[in-house]
């Protein structure tokens, strides 16, 4: 079972190489789709991307000195030497539910917000909701629907699921966004 992610390192790597490029442009690199790209650059703005002040629809992607070191500081071999189908060959371009329910076992909390996952994975919302509602409706999580926002919590079945997942954390490979991001 592959966990594995495009990091924001490699995301980088790659902007660094096209840029200033359109967001489709970047996608044609990466093994995952335009929308899910625009997503990681809308969270990367102020931080590895310049803010945009506009809603221009040929918006042109460049990075900032801060994404420019993230790049620099990964071990990644020359972009333009690099085969990027082979380099990204078996990434995930949809989300592992395994990679939700650890978000979720790890968290100490016993409900954990949907907010928490929103932060924590790089997809769009409507995806992770989507995701979520398909572990609840297969009984591998928990929903509180009491509050405002929902709650998560790992049933008995969920937690069968991840320890039948490979054995590592899938954030190693993953892009945890918030972790290391500026603010």
């Amino acid at each position: 079972m592959s966990y594995s992610l495009v990091t924001e390192a490699e995301f980088c790597w790659v902007l660094e190489w096209v840029e200033p490029a359109e967001t489709t442009a970047i996608a044609e690199h990466l093994p995952t789709s335009a929308k899910a790209v625009y997503m990681r650059l809308r969270r990367f703005e102020g931080a590895y991307v310049p803010r945009t002040t506009t809603e221009a629809t040929e918006h042109r992607w460049s990075l900032t000195e801060a994404g420019r070191e993230v790049a620099a500081s990964a071990d990644l071999p020359p972009v333009e030497e690099t085969d990027l189908a082979e380099h990204f060959a078996g990434r995930s371009t949809s989300i592992n539910p395994a990679a939700i329910l650890y978000e979720i076992a790890i968290d100490d909390a016993e409900w954990v917000p949907s907010s928490t996952l929103y932060e924590a994975l790089p997809y769009a919302k409507s995806t992770l909701r989507k995701r979520l509602n398909k572990l609840h409706d297969a009984g591998a999580l928990d929903r509180d629907a009491s509050g405002r926002t929902n709650h998560w919590r790992l049933t008995e079945g969920g937690r069968e699921r991840l320890a039948e997942a490979d054995d590592h954390d899938p954030r190693d490979e993953s892009a945890r966004i918030y972790e290391s991001r500026p603010v």
